[in-house]
């Protein structure tokens, strides 16, 4: 065991080592502030305070995981051995250049987005205010080089520690924002698409919905089949996160009364594990979120426990809080729709730290690594382009243990429109993924 001692032990301390030293190194650690218990150890140790206490290993403490108070941080970077880095340290005396303890809480508490900031027109953080961002290392995962910094200083110092790391997993997820492009909705949005269409020009559209009204055609966004055939060699089995929401400007899936989808839904949970899309609308509404959770909860039978916000739209720490009250234990959110990359900096499942209530909660946070539409849409990549991209990130994530979260959406695998192709693109990337 691994004891560190510090002059306090507060709920950031005790979080944020228990993520980088037990979770990422395998290092199981206790910490005390007691300077008599520090010096009677006979193991591995060192301190963690403003000052050295006494001889042996020391790290300088900067002091913002003492601090209990939302404040703003004027934060910079730097590079120490290649690596980009935060919280600096002074004392000439610290084994380290800079605080490894601070630095990850505050990228993976996300600290920077409970600052006033500018949002885009979703109301999203976004990418480009982060300092990920804006210090070139936001396709870095740097919590897990500064504990690979740690854990070289603790092997050098403390060599009777054994370190264990963790083992690479991948995981699909299938958001369904539309689970038809024309079947499932009502009369009314049947005729409104038509007369869409044809004031459009969209002829060959019109032709198309007609051939799937009438069971002439497959519904063009009726993939899932074709995904589960994909995965099911690598015995892979996808999460499907559920829009389900009354029809509104950004949230517009099919009728959530319809039978069919309530069918699909079942069908669904079978082949992998179905969770909640909340809605755009529901980040303002609590009574929204009540509604949709309650409604997938009932189609099908049994509390959900998983979830991914539509759009990626997190509001903190409200988000995560109501996610909490109706018993999720795991969110798919932490992701930019803008860019790929590590949002918080890690590229494993993380406990929500609510910052406001310095609390340690039980809802996991796993970071989306990659999404379709960052690359189609956003950064305008092309397929090849894109699976060089992808490459990377699993290469990356697969390097330091982590967990490759892969976003994608039933309708970008319909092989249709600008989306043609593109079910090449997500064979190969399961491939790469899964072996």
């Amino acid at each position: 065991m691994l004891l560190i001692h510090s002059p306090s032990i507060p709920n950031r301390l005790l979080y944020i080592t228990d993520l980088m030293v037990t979770k990422i190194l395998g290092i199981e650690v206790r910490l005390t502030a007691s300077p008599e218990e520090f010096t009677g150890y006979d193991g591995p140790k060192f301190s963690y305070a403003n000052t050295m206490i006494s001889d042996g290993l020391f790290i300088e403490a900067s002091g913002f995981l003492f601090d209990i108070d939302l404040t703003f941080q004027d934060v910079t970077s730097d590079v120490v051995d290649g690596v980009p880095v935060i919280f600096k340290s002074v004392d000439p005396l610290s084994a380290l250049p800079f605080d490894p303890f601070a630095a990850a809480f505050y990228m993976v508490s996300r600290y920077e987005e409970y600052q006033p900031l500018r949002k885009d027109s979703f109301g999203r953080y976004p990418a480009t205010e982060s300092i990920a961002w804006k210090c070139k290392f936001l396709d870095i995962p740097v919590v897990h080089k500064w504990a690979a910094m740690l854990e070289q200083l603790l092997l050098k110092h403390l060599p009777q520690l054994k370190f264990v790391h963790r083992r690479y997993n991948f995981v699909p997820t299938i958001d369904i924002d539309h689970a038809w492009c024309y079947l499932g909705r009502t009369l009314s949005r049947t005729m409104g698409g038509f007369g869409r269409s044809l004031a459009q020009g969209r002829f060959r559209e019109i032709h198309g919905r007609f051939k799937t009204l009438t069971g002439l055609a497959p519904d063009p966004y009726d993939t899932y089949a074709y995904i589960n055939s994909v995965q099911e060699p690598y015995g892979v089995l996808p999460l499907w996160f559920i829009l389900f929401a009354d029809y509104g400007t950004n949230d517009n899936n099919v009728t959530v009364t319809s039978r069919s989808f309530h069918r699909l839904l079942r069908e669904l949970d079978r082949y992998g594990s179905v969770g909640i899309h909340p809605s755009l609308s529901s980040n303002k509404h609590f009574e929204k979120l009540e509604d949709e959770y309650d409604g997938l909860c009932d189609v099908l039978n049994r509390d959900v426990t998983i979830s991914r916000q539509h759009f990626l739209k997190i509001s903190w720490p409200k988000t995560y809080r109501n996610l909490i009250q109706f018993g999720i234990t795991d969110d798919y959110s932490m992701g930019y729709a803008s860019h790929i990359g590590f949002r918080a900096g890690i590229a494993i499942p993380f406990r929500f730290f609510d910052l406001a209530r310095d609390e340690i909660t039980n809802l996991m946070i796993h970071p989306v690594a990659v999404m379709d539409v960052t690359l189609k849409d956003y950064l305008r990549l092309n397929k090849v382009e894109s699976l060089e991209k992808i490459e990377s990130m699993i290469n990356t994530i697969r390097s330091i243990g982590g967990e490759f979260v892969s976003l994608w959406h039933n309708e970008s695998l319909s092989g249709t429109g600008h989306w043609r192709g593109w079910k090449e693109v997500y064979e190969k990337m399961v491939a790469m993924a899964s072996t």
